[in-house]
């Protein structure tokens, strides 16, 4: 596509950027669970389908150029912490805590902070191996295991304890 066909859709630079960013790396997740299934398997069923967008080539490809961008550039990494608060979209792992701590079925005294230990406990290291081309890729069977580990140590570490 040449600058001027593009420019027919995007004012600028800048509003062709916000857009890949809210459309391409904020994109939402779509997982909605099946309150008979079991914790860990609503929470399994969560992981996966946030593993399945996050390490498509694409988005991985788009995450290193973020990072590289806003390492070196104070205003591009303002714009994209903005983009994120004014995209609205709301944090699956987050929404998911929040409803079982609610429930009282996890205790969780800060959500964001569990949300992120979540995180990084499953998907954390894998796809930071990936990033960083540091790692080989794990397939998808060890993914899972990685993934299913990692959510029963939280789990376990947030059981509510009994009321005596």
């Amino acid at each position: 596509m040449s600058k001027k066909t593009l420019y027919q859709f995007f004012d600028s630079k800048q509003v062709l950027f916000e857009t890949l960013i809210i459309e391409r790396l904020f994109a939402p997740i779509e997982y909605v669970p099946l309150s008979t299934d079991s914790m860990e398997k609503q929470l399994f069923g969560l992981m996966t389908s946030i593993a399945a967008c996050i390490f498509c080539d694409e988005r991985l490809s788009l995450l290193r150029s973020v990072v590289t961008e806003t390492s070196r550039n104070p205003a591009v990494r303002q714009l994209v912490a903005d983009l994120f608060q004014l995209s609205g979209r709301s944090l699956p792992i987050q929404n998911w805590l929040t409803t079982q701590s609610e429930a009282g079925r996890l205790d969780i005294p800060d959500v964001p902070e569990a949300s992120d230990l979540l995180f990084g406990m499953t998907l954390g290291g894998p796809m930071l191996g990936q990033l960083t081309h540091c790692k080989p890729s794990r397939s998808q069977e060890k993914l899972e295991e990685f993934m299913a580990y990692g959510i029963r140590v939280f789990l376990e570490g947030h059981r509510p304890l009994p009321q005596t």
